[in-house]
């Protein structure tokens, strides 16, 4: 649904154009097998792998909905990721999200997603027993109409979890 550009209309390419003029490199990953939440999380892990390789010594993980899933799960195997962003995140696959081990987590939810309940975005808080859920008032499960409230945030949230 939100695809490489991400929900809130575009929110990952604008990310990455906003980011990497800052100097800081930015990857989006396309599943080989979408859905397929093990084959995913290898993507995700392979393309941390790579900025690690790199150079990158943090690295934040983002997912929407399904992705929001594989970013948890990658946040938990791997030390080079240093936080994880979710949007409309599904519970469902987050199981493992105590492993986070205090990791920072920021969840956008939107209070009318028409697919998952917000209640999906604090149960995963509630089982890492850390993160932060900024609501989206008024938005549903493509967050639309919250790139602003949701980018705003994440400028603020970032610098401090890279060390930025």
């Amino acid at each position: 649904m939100g695809g490489l550009l991400g929900p809130g209309e575009g929110l990952y390419q604008n990310l990455g154009e906003t980011w990497s003029k800052r100097g800081v490199p930015v990857v989006r990953v396309s599943y080989r097998r979408p859905n397929d939440l093990d084959a995913c999380c290898l993507d995700v892990a392979a393309a941390v792998q790579l900025v690690a390789d790199a150079g990158a010594q943090r690295v934040v993980v983002m997912g929407h909905s399904f992705g929001g899933a594989v970013a948890v799960r990658v946040g938990v195997v791997m030390d080079e990721v240093a936080g994880v962003v979710t949007f409309a995140t599904q519970s469902a696959g987050c199981e493992v999200a105590p492993g986070l081990r205090g990791k920072p987590l920021l969840l956008f939810h939107g209070d009318c997603d028409e697919i998952l309940p917000i209640e999906s975005s604090h149960v995963v808080a509630a089982m890492a027993g850390v993160g932060e859920v900024v609501v989206c008032e008024g938005d549903g499960h493509l967050l639309a109409n919250s790139s602003t409230l949701m980018s705003t945030r994440i400028d603020e949230w970032i610098p401090s979890v890279i060390g930025f």
